[in-house]
């Protein structure tokens, strides 16, 4: 078999199976299998395909073809233009938490702000982009999964961050002490009798990573009532949420930090995506 053969039987399954993004998953895994570039693939069409290839090949489309994501298949996704390990440890990064991340670093670059918590930081993305983004800060990283904090302990040592992002393991803020100028989440947000509505793939997905109770939001809740222990007076709150839970959480954030401008920030297709609250400076 060729890899132009391998590729187009994969394309052909694929698209029989439904799924989306036929042609591109294909070719990432069968760059993947042969450990070549996307280039040399479509350079190279009638290159008989390697029995170790073909064998990892034919692996891999048998567990997309099951419903696992395809950055756990590839063992990594991009985020912010930089690449991050990821396995069924963590959540797969969202390109709508870059929303997220923006939020926080146009706060941090206008007030210098120096300290960071990033509370379920699950593969670290957050974290590790802050800190990349802001040489000077530091970054305290907690998450209630050890499996989770060992990946990002991966991504900690991939991108040389190690002496600026410190990783904690326990529940939400308690193993926090210090005051903090920024706080960023990313929670579970989706409410419990969707979670097993989501696509095949997303089920795939860690549970707990996922599941945010009744409404989506009961771990922000439990999280705002440790908020004002630690984001220091002058400081600013970044969680992401749901497409339609920018009215309820708006008002649970204004309740707990009165003294904040709380905003509800869009993602690029117009909906509900993060809760902003900034102090409000004199």
């Amino acid at each position: 078999m060729t890899v132009r053969e391998a590729f187009s039987g994969a394309v052909e399954q694929f698209e029989a199976a439904g799924l989306d993004d036929a042609r591109l998953d294909a070719r990432l895994l069968l760059e993947h299998s042969l450990d070549r570039s996307t280039v040399w693939i479509y350079q190279h069409p009638q290159v008989p395909l390697p029995t170790e290839a073909n064998a990892r090949f034919d692996s891999l489309i048998r567990r997309r073809l099951m419903g696992m994501p395809i950055a756990y298949l590839l063992g990594s996704r991009e985020f912010y233009g930089r690449v991050f390990q990821v396995d069924a440890r963590v959540l797969v990064p969202r390109p709508e938490t870059e929303v997220l991340l923006e939020a926080a670093l146009e706060y941090a670059r206008e007030t210098r702000a120096a300290t960071f918590v990033d509370v379920g930081t699950g593969s670290g993305i957050l974290a590790i982009t802050l800190a990349l983004e802001i040489p000077a800060c530091r970054v305290w990283a907690v998450d209630r999964s050890a499996d989770a904090l060992a990946v990002a302990g991966l991504n900690v040592d991939r991108h040389g961050v190690a002496d600026r992002v410190n990783l904690l393991l326990g529940d939400l803020l308690t193993p926090v002490s210090l005051p903090a100028d920024v706080i960023v989440a990313n929670l579970p947000y989706v409410p419990t009798a969707e979670v097993d509505q989501l696509q095949r793939e997303v089920r795939q997905e860690p549970r707990g990573a996922l599941d945010g109770g009744s409404d989506g939001l009961d771990l922000y809740r439990r999280l705002l009532t440790e908020v004002p222990r630690v984001l220091s007076p002058r400081g600013a709150l970044f969680f992401e949420i749901g497409d339609q839970q920018g009215a309820a959480a708006r008002l649970i954030v204004q309740a707990v930090l009165p003294g904040h401008r709380v905003r509800v920030l869009r993602d690029l297709a117009d909906r509900d995506r993060v809760i902003s609250a900034i102090a409000e400076r004199e």
